[in-house]
């Protein structure tokens, strides 16, 4: 007679499950609660990664904080459309190149770059079909936290790898991509004499179907330009301007970002009466995000009261 918890279960466990708080788990076994029935059920059978069983927080657990840890297992633990609107922009795989940029992190004349060194926690070099899968579980996270109303708002940047374009097509494919908007830096340096000076980006606007612009938003056009971010020891900070566009523009009364850097996202969230929750894997980050907010509003706290 065969372990009927040994067999490979034909469903799903409806997320988040309910955990019976009575019972302990023994070994790889859980006990569920379903429709008023204790079970037991090994996770193994499953396939369940354990972030996916993890307690999901409580609003004032996640709300105006950052979160240390990795983008796809802490948004596992945010309940279903509990943000408006998320803005971020992960790391774009620099190090994987096949030019003549930051190839395998020598970098040539880049070697001076902050990038170089990748991020704190993360040296920005994955084979590109996991960069792809990981980008890809990434935003079918972003879409189930995201409101009924809400959207997506994804930085990348496209790049020429080996002849070939990578416009982030195989990332974004099957989401609902609404319209694609190019920003551009003003400025910008280059010391290879075969390019021209890159300085676009893009942002993908991967909206869910009842989500508006506010009133005035649409008189954007869908190509903006910005100046650079200066002293800003990450090394690929936002232009605050480019984020207060995007918030401004949306009627979002909670921004999500799950790369949150130094914390841009959350500087022009706060300053325009919105909540935010950040995510960041290197407490380095988070430490100086925090500082950073902390500083920017006690600054703009002295000029309004006229002390500076």
């Amino acid at each position: 007679m065969d372990d009927p918890l040994r067999r490979k279960l034909d469903f799903k466990l409806p997320y988040p499950a309910k955990v019976a708080s009575d019972v302990k788990g023994q070994g790889n076994i859980n006990w569920f609660l379903l429709q008023g029935a204790l079970i037991a059920i090994r996770l193994d059978d499953l396939k369940i990664d354990a972030d996916e069983m993890a307690p999901i927080l409580s609003k004032n657990e996640f709300i105006n904080k950052i979160l240390v840890g990795d983008a796809v297992s802490t948004m596992k633990k945010l309940p279903q459309g509990c943000v408006d609107i998320v803005v971020t922009s992960p790391p774009y795989n620099l190090k994987n190149s096949t030019g003549n940029g930051m190839k395998d992190g020598r970098g040539g004349k880049w070697s001076n770059a902050a990038l170089m060194d990748g991020y704190a926690n993360y040296n920005d070099n994955m084979p590109h079909d996991d960069y792809v899968a990981w980008q890809r579980k990434c935003l079918t996270e972003m879409m189930r936290v995201v409101s009924d109303d809400g959207a997506i708002f994804y930085n990348h940047k496209w790049r020429v790898q080996a002849g070939l374009l990578q416009d982030r097509s195989d990332i974004v494919e099957g989401f609902p991509v609404r319209q694609i908007i190019i920003w551009r830096r003003k400025g910008g340096f280059n010391f290879n004499p075969g390019y021209f000076v890159p300085t676009y980006e893009v942002i993908y606007l991967i909206a869910k179907k009842g989500f508006k612009l506010a009133k005035g938003g649409n008189s954007h056009g869908d190509i903006w330009e910005f100046t650079q971010e200066q002293k800003n020891p990450h090394p690929a900070p936002f232009p605050v301007a480019l984020i207060d566009r995007i918030i401004t523009s949306t009627n979002a009364k909670t921004v999500l970002d799950p790369f949150m850097g130094s914390g841009t996202t959350a500087i022009s969230a706060k300053s325009h009466n919105r909540d935010y929750v950040g995510i960041e894997l290197s407490e380095k980050y988070v430490v100086h995000a925090e500082e950073r907010i902390k500083n920017y509003f006690d600054e703009a706290d002295e000029i309004s009261t006229g002390q500076k």
